[in-house]
């Protein structure tokens, strides 16, 4: 399953952030599909494959002394329509 994790940190913090981006492993049950960093704040954005909810919390628990994580779990478009359409069909 698909999760974008938001990750919000104190300026303060920045240096420690950037370090840490650096030199994280990947946790095992886990796939980063995309990172990307907020130039106009302080967030990062991590797109990630999960096989289920432990290796989730394995992935944001790496951050969580340095700020505050939002999951948010996310589908492609194409399938999310696909999948919607299906759902909302009147019997």
């Amino acid at each position: 399953m698909l999760f974008m994790a938001i990750f919000s940190y104190a300026p303060e913090d920045r240096d420690r952030v950037i370090q840490r981006t650096e030199q994280l492993p990947e946790v095992p049950g886990t796939a980063m599909k995309g990172e990307w960093f907020d130039v106009t704040g302080h967030r990062v954005f991590r797109l990630f494959e999960a096989e289920d909810e432990a290796h989730l919390a394995a992935a944001v628990f790496q951050w969580t002394d340095l700020g505050v994580a939002e999951v948010v779990p996310v589908m492609e478009t194409k399938k999310a329509l696909k999948l919607l359409r299906r759902t909302s069909k009147k019997p």
